[in-house]
């Protein structure tokens, strides 16, 4: 094989072994909290945007945020905690550069972290 065919054949086989997610990285979420300047009662509520920028959708999307609280509802099916962390979504796809948001009360915005997901390319 020459040697530009046999470069472009490795090539070709390592974007290959390269598929199912292994583009997909922890920071490939992105997550946005904002105050929206609305309260209940004394609490203001935040918005959270999570972003996935993945090229691949991802599904079972968890996020990390020690003492979680909020003085209102948080939708389940978008936000809800299961195990040690929270499942965004009911677990369900988002796809690439598509975001999912929830709102939630305290007295202050909790940090959140991605924590796991599953990537299907």
């Amino acid at each position: 094989m020459a040697p530009a065919a046999s470069f472009v054949f490795g090539i070709l086989l390592l974007l290959l072994l390269k598929g199912n997610g292994e583009y997909c990285k922890i920071s490939t979420i992105k997550l946005e909290i904002r105050n929206t300047g609305i309260k209940v009662g004394s609490d203001p509520v935040f918005e959270v945007t999570v972003k996935n920028t993945c090229r691949c959708k991802v599904t079972r999307l968890f996020l990390r945020s020690e003492g979680f609280a909020s003085s209102m509802q948080v939708d389940q099916k978008l936000f809800r905690r299961e195990g040690d962390d929270y499942i965004v979504n009911d677990g369900k796809a988002i796809q690439s550069s598509e975001s999912v948001k929830f709102l939630y009360s305290w007295d202050r915005a909790f940090k959140m972290s991605p924590a796991a997901f599953q990537p299907s390319c």
